[in-house]
């Protein structure tokens, strides 16, 4: 079973995302969190295979804080950037970071969904290498 984490500011982004890929079999959202450091926390309690991270989260907090941790502590954990904001520099930016896909919400929503589901193993509810 693939598990999922999602960083979002908005619970309805968080439960939209969390519908739409528990519809994916082998993978299961295994929490929600709108700040870093209660993202972080989950992260650390969970061990997701997945973040999904808003660039922008509550009180002002940025995304960018959870993706440098993640990336230093927590290296097999792939970080999927999600944000309202599309610009080419932005995204650039976050993958440089260690993100290993950035989507545009507006544009690009179901395509997170499809990056996720695109690396569980069909029918065996196993996580494949994930690849981007």
């Amino acid at each position: 079973m693939m598990k999922v984490v999602v960083v979002d500011d908005s619970v309805a982004v968080q439960q939209g995302l969390g519908r739409l890929l528990g519809a994916v079999s082998g993978v299961t959202v295994v929490g929600n969190a709108e700040a870093v450091d209660d993202a972080l926390r989950l992260i650390e309690s969970t061990r997701p295979d997945v973040v999904v991270l808003d660039v922008d989260l509550r009180g002002g907090e940025r995304g960018m804080d959870v993706l440098r941790r993640v990336v230093r502590d927590h290296p097999g954990t792939q970080v999927i950037m999600l944000s309202n904001f599309g610009w080419q520099a932005m995204r650039d930016g976050f993958l440089q970071a260690g993100a290993s896909a950035y989507f545009d919400k507006s544009l690009e929503f179901m395509e997170a969904r499809d990056w996720i589901a695109d690396r569980v193993t069909a029918g065996s509810g196993t996580a494949s290498p994930l690849l981007q």
